[in-house]
């Protein structure tokens, strides 16, 4: 290359990168993990839901039962104190849990000299994808009033909980951008860059990567400990540090951050290419060990699909980061020649992971989603679709850099030929000054584009975590067999509706008038529902739900004709004067 034109080169394009740390990658990620600590995730779903009680929830027995069992709709894990009944002073008074025969149920048995009297029963269970699911539920024995309201409000307050969780998606945030960007950086620091001094940067930001990996990783230990159990006394329990341990959560999580530390070890120690990259795919395996694909079926395609996705992901996004903290070097050191072969030998690279990811992604859609349906009529369907729509923006850009900035790059500061024709002039230089103007915009705007595609990844992984927090489409929509929601019914109460089984014909709704602890409350003297389905033009279909218990209504109907978004408006009378009114919608399944 000519030493006049690559400096003409560089000078035009600065303005893209006046400042280096204004164009750095690590920059992006330390913005975006405050945005997640900021409260950017959204609140896990139930994904384990409490469907039967004995004694029933509000019950006024005679004689007092021997134990309380709960049943939920999957198999879930019982912490160690996560099924209490307590007293009206609080006190606990259940003799510790009973094996059952069913791993949807719990147990816990009580004295056989119970006195009459009000008592609460809180429950913390784990779902089979590691969720807490928690609530209580009260019953009577004897000519006894039941626990007053404010003891109550005590014990089923679950505010230190609740922050756990929102603080635990924050790290589980971190921790995928930290585990993509240090196992796809080592890959990246031998399949794509060549020269030494870029393959040490491309270290340095794995190794980075990986040891915050690590300290993210088991700083979630403590806080999924709070999370499952509500009480901050947990931060200094051994037991409750052991048993999220030993969880399905907790060996996921040690096992990565002891993995994300040998990938450091190796890096720093330069092992050879094959040990760091099999140590690499192995950190990122570890993805497989806790989540959905534990809870939906069929699990080996859920898990497989799950490897090839992720792996595929950090290939990508490591090597992007990757990339673009070469282009920033090459920038300051008027490189753009270099920078531009490494971004022709990344595109190959990433061409392969972005095929491998759409096989992975389409294999754990299927059963994830259930049916087409189901991709508009949820909010996993919803979340999904955007999360495709950005990967594809993402395609879009890259695929731009590759055919249209790297080859205007390489023209403008390439000469066609260094050696004179033999029969004509020696002439000048190939690169003409149109190539040299076009090769100085395509890098300013090269260094632009690369930005946008990290931030767009990035995006895509905080889609990915909400996704990991969001009820699967074939269960949340009820396209698995049940629908369940909860929603505010005026100012004070909340609605939560049951369809069942949420398909085209004969269904059973059952509606629960919830207060501020979660209850049934009686606080509602009437109610009504109003069916519409507007594609077709049908409704609203009037109904009147019979009274099943405390803050329970149950309608029988076979108006639900029709497959899709059906409108059911929720009609509550507070007393003869006040109404509050909910509408749900309802996407009823084939």
């Amino acid at each position: 290359m000519t030493p006049v034109v690559l400096p003409t080169v560089v000078a035009r394009s600065r303005d893209a990168c006046h400042a280096r740390w204004r164009c750095s990658p690590v920059v992006v990620l330390l913005l975006v993990g405050a945005g997640l600590l900021a409260g950017g995730s959204t609140p896990a779903a139930a994904h384990a839901l409490l469907v039967g009680s004995q004694p029933s929830d509000r019950a006024v027995l005679a004689e007092a039962p021997s134990e309380v069992v709960l049943t939920f709709t999957e198999p879930v894990t019982l912490p160690s104190g996560g099924l209490r009944v307590l007293d009206g002073a609080a006190q606990r008074v259940d003799l510790g849990t009973v094996a059952t025969a069913e791993a949807t149920q719990v147990a816990v048995a009580l004295p056989p000299e119970l006195p009459d009297g009000g008592y609460v029963v809180t429950y913390r269970v784990v779902s089979a994808d590691s969720h807490p699911v928690g609530g209580v539920r009260t019953f009577t024995v004897g000519d006894s009033v039941e626990v007053d309201a404010a003891t109550l409000s005590g014990i089923a307050d679950d505010r230190a909980g609740a922050a756990a969780r929102r603080v635990g998606q924050g790290l589980r945030g971190l921790g995928y951008l930290a585990l993509l960007l240090a196992t796809g950086g080592a890959v990246a620091a031998r399949a794509v860059v060549r020269r030494r001094e870029d393959r040490a940067l491309a270290r340095r930001l794995a190794v980075s990567a990986a040891l915050a990996g690590a300290a993210v990783s088991l700083l979630a230990i403590p806080v999924q400990a709070v999370a499952v159990t509500g009480d901050l006394a947990a931060l200094w329990s051994g037991l409750a540090w052991w048993e999220t341990a030993i969880s399905s959560f907790g060996v996921a999580t040690i096992i990565r951050a002891a993995l994300l530390a040998l990938l450091a070890t190796a890096l720093l120690a330069r092992s050879p290419g094959v040990v760091t990259v099999l140590i690499a795919a192995g950190a990122a395996g570890t993805v497989a060990l806790d989540g959905h694909q534990r809870s939906v079926s069929p699990t080996w395609l859920l898990i497989a699909g799950d490897l090839l996705h992720v792996g595929a992901a950090a290939v990508w996004f490591g090597g992007l980061v990757v990339v673009t903290a070469l282009v920033v070097r090459s920038s300051s050191r008027r490189e753009p020649v270099a920078a531009a072969e490494v971004i022709a030998r990344f595109s190959t690279v990433a061409l392969g992971a972005v095929v491998l990811l759409t096989i992975g992604g389409l294999a754990m859609a299927w059963p994830l989603v259930g049916q087409p349906d189901a991709l508009l009529g949820t909010a996993y369907g919803v979340t999904l679709l955007v999360k495709l729509t950005v990967v594809a923006v993402v395609v879009g850009v890259a695929a731009y850099n590759r055919r249209r900035l790297v080859p205007a790059i390489v023209a403008g500061v390439t000469p066609r030929s260094t050696v004179p024709h033999p029969t004509r002039e020696p002439a000048a230089v190939a690169t003409t000054a149109e190539q040299v103007d076009r090769a100085a915009a395509a890098w300013a705007q090269l260094q632009r584009t690369l930005r946008v595609e990290v931030v767009l990844l990035v995006g895509v992984l905080l889609v990915t975590g909400v996704l990991a927090t969001t009820q699967p489409a074939a269960q949340a929509a009820g396209f698995g067999g049940l629908f369940e929601t909860t929603t505010a019914l005026g100012d004070e109460l909340e609605l939560e509706m049951v369809v069942d089984p949420n398909t085209v014909g004969r269904n059973t709704l059952h509606l629960y008038v919830l207060d501020a602890t979660g209850r049934p409350t009686d606080r509602i003297d009437d109610l009504r529902l109003e069916l519409t389905y507007a594609p077709a033009g049908v409704g609203p279909i009037r109904i009147t739900p019979f009274v099943a218990g405390e803050g329970h209504w149950i309608a029988t109907t076979e108006d639900l004709s029709f497959a899709g978004q059906w409108e059911v408006r929720v009609v509550a009378g507070v007393d003869r004067f006040t109404e509050v009114t909910t509408t749900v919608a309802v996407p009823v399944a084939p």
